[in-house]
């Protein structure tokens, strides 16, 4: 049980420092979005500013380096929204606050739900990541070959972005099997895991 819980306990930790970035792409694409957005939407204010504040044309030139980038921006923005999802995927599995349909799970006693988290995790949670990993991998390598780039004019390369998707379910799949071997352990040794289910309020 010791070398179990050492093994959970590492893949635990890849989660949670995985999950840290995801945390913090979404600081960084909500101050892409927000800057986007004054840039895009305020450029008679900047345009006010330049002239009656004055200036060595300073505020135009934030517009006119904005003007050549405003692609790169947008693209970041949903690159950092799939890093937020496909990373952070497997801490929200490891604290168990992932969606669930709850039919009868919150009903039900606490080993039932450990069986049913340990035959769907078996059964439905590895199959569906490898499976994903599966037709995904090859789509990342060939956008990483041919060195994929965005259609638009002043846009970034695909790969990224497209790398988040394999990446995503690999972790998921790593903490689901991390999750599995804690079941095991609950329905073998006693242990108790350290999130327990929470009934939904509504």
């Amino acid at each position: 049980m010791a070398l179990a819980l050492r093994i959970t306990g590492v893949i635990d930790e890849i989660s949670r420092r995985v999950g840290i970035i995801a945390i913090w792409l979404v600081l960084f694409s909500s101050m892409t979005a927000a800057f986007n957005a004054v840039f895009r939407y305020s450029t008679d204010s900047i345009l006010w500013l330049e002239r009656n504040v004055g200036g060595v044309g300073l505020f135009e030139a934030i517009l006119t380096l904005y003007r050549n980038n405003s692609n790169t921006l947008s693209e970041a923005q949903w690159y950092m929204f799939a890093g937020m999802v496909m990373l952070g995927g497997a801490w929200t599995l490891k604290v168990n606050e992932h969606v669930r349909v709850d039919l009868f799970y919150g009903w039900v006693s606490e080993r039932t739900r450990t069986w049913i988290d340990l035959l769907g995790g078996i059964f439905f949670l590895l199959p569906i990541c490898l499976l994903m990993i599966y037709f995904t991998w090859p789509w990342f390598v060939d956008s990483w070959i041919t060195n994929e780039g965005s259609n638009n004019a002043g846009g970034l390369p695909r790969w990224p972005a497209k790398l988040m998707v394999p990446l995503g379910f690999a972790l998921v799949a790593l903490q689901g099997a991390a999750e599995i071997v804690k079941c095991i352990l609950v329905l073998t040794h006693g242990y108790i895991r350290e999130f327990a289910y929470e009934k939904p309020l509504q």
